[in-house]
């Protein structure tokens, strides 16, 4: 028995040569991060047994393994677990008792595929288009995915940002060409009278490089969500829920240290409203809303030895003008829903109102000074007001209830004629303690404004300080 487990082996040993001389380099890193996080009055005063805190560490693992098979072909895999400190027992009814390690990403890279210009990357991949205003592989930055450790204690800071995709790069400089097909959520899997249910993006995105003195890119897209689970009873009138956004990106240097980019975006398709219907009409809803986004960096030319760098950001996306009046399942919608949807945005993580909110129906406008007092210590200074872009009608009008952290919602009170949603002051600090190692800490300070009477009107605030290693 022992000689026929050697020879077996020896056997194996042969076989997996070839596949190891294939091999032309393998890299293997990974990250470590360890985080305290304080968070208080999230809710604003809505929980009525007093006020809300949240006191915790997190560590974030990931160790990713990527491999160039040949000069063409290459592959990445990265695992990664999100947990609280102590939280260490896997245990399915429990997600905040979670110590899964997870498959971050694992894909493919397949260049100069059929020809030279093309490359196709093909797995669970990380990826964003432009600002990530529209699409970014993260999903929208104020949840994580289930199978984090921390989806239901503090999903907005989780690293599990990457989907199951296929994109097809096509590079004909100073044209580049992408498509995209991404599974959002395949739903029912099982052999089923009808498993089309599930939820898919498609996009297009084509970008150009003018060659000009002030260094101008030009963007075009088309993104597409359809999300098929709302149909499963085909008597209720309910079509697909789909958005499709054409939009278009430009970015330019008029002077120098100066950056000024612009995007706007539009949204068509049909929403499938989740508020049941009495009368017995289809939930269907058409689609009409409108994003933009803009913005200017500035390398100010004063204390130089500082590096400072000014920023404004100002950001709009519609809100609902009329809900509540749908269409019978017999018409075409006749109501216009003007609501933007959040599709899968990634412009403000990490603070207290991406937190709260979701984006939609609001102007942000966000002004910023970074600079480094020290070597090797950049600090950031971040104002940012929030306004409703339709003023309340009246007190009993609820234009959202509050994301909290921990996945619920709190439900708030409202004053009506005022569009003031508050304010927020973000002071942000980062200390390259070595190549590898980044220490930074975090303080935000959230104001609510007229919007919310008093009894909602609670300062919110938070402290995250953290360590990163990677290697």
């Amino acid at each position: 028995m022992r000689k026929l487990i050697a020879l077996a082996m020896l056997v194996m040993a042969f076989a997996a040569m070839p596949a190891l001389a294939s091999v032309q380099n393998v890299k293997v890193g990974g990250s470590i991060d360890s985080t305290w996080l304080y968070r208080e009055n999230f809710d604003l005063g809505a929980n009525i047994i007093g006020d809300e805190t949240q006191n915790l560490f997190i560590t974030q693992t990931m160790l990713t393994v990527d491999a160039d098979l040949t000069d063409n072909v290459s592959t990445s895999v990265c695992l990664i677990n999100e947990r609280a400190w102590d939280q260490k027992d896997s245990d399915a009814a429990n997600d905040n008792d979670d110590s899964d390690v997870d498959i971050h990403l694992a894909y493919v890279t397949l260049r100069e595929m059929l020809y030279s210009p093309l490359t196709v990357v093909v797995g669970r991949q990380a990826f964003h288009y432009g600002n990530s205003f529209i699409v970014d592989s993260s999903g929208t930055n104020n949840s994580a995915p289930t199978d984090s450790g921390i989806d239901t204690i503090a999903g907005d800071l989780t690293k599990q940002t990457a989907q199951d995709a296929i994109r097809l790069i096509f590079d004909y400089e100073p044209l580049s060409l992408e498509l995209l097909f991404s599974k959002i959520d395949s739903n029912t899997n099982a052999l089923a009278a009808d498993d089309s249910d599930d939820v898919d993006l498609y996009g297009i995105n084509a970008g150009y490089e003018l060659g000009d003195s002030f260094n101008t890119q030009v963007e075009a897209y088309f993104f597409a969500k359809v999300d098929k689970s709302p149909d499963g009873n085909p008597n209720d009138g309910d079509k697909s829920d789909t958005v499709y956004v054409p939009g278009l990106r430009a970015s330019t240097k008029p002077i120098e240290g100066l950056n000024v980019q612009a995007e706007i975006a539009w949204q068509r398709g049909n929403r499938v409203a989740t508020t049941a219907q009495t009368n017995g009409a289809a939930n269907n809803e058409k689609r009409e809303a409108l994003g933009a986004q803009f913005i200017a960096n500035y390398q100010v030319p004063v204390l130089e030895e500082y590096k400072p760098v000014a920023q404004y950001v100002y950001i709009y996306v519609s809100g609902d003008s009329n809900s509540g009046d749908r269409a019978a399942s017999t018409e075409a919608s006749r109501n216009v829903f003007t609501g933007w949807d959040p599709m899968y945005e990634n412009v403000s993580g990490g603070t207290i109102y991406n937190t709260l909110y979701n984006l939609s129906g609001v102007h942000v406008h966000v002004i910023s000074l970074q600079g480094n007092p020290i070597e090797d210590v950049t600090t950031k200074v971040t104002w940012t007001g929030l306004w409703l872009d339709k003023e309340l009608r009246n007190s009993t009008q609820t234009p959202f209830a509050l994301l909290q952290p921990d996945t619920t919602t709190a439900s708030v009170a409202f004053n009506a004629g005022d569009e003031d949603l508050g304010y927020e002051i973000d002071w942000d600090t980062v200390y390259d303690y070595t190549e590898d190692v980044q220490l930074g800490a975090s303080f935000g300070w959230y104001v609510p404004g007229d919007v919310f009477t008093t009894a909602n009107n609670d300062v919110a605030s938070q402290a995250i300080v953290h360590g990163n290693v990677t290697f």
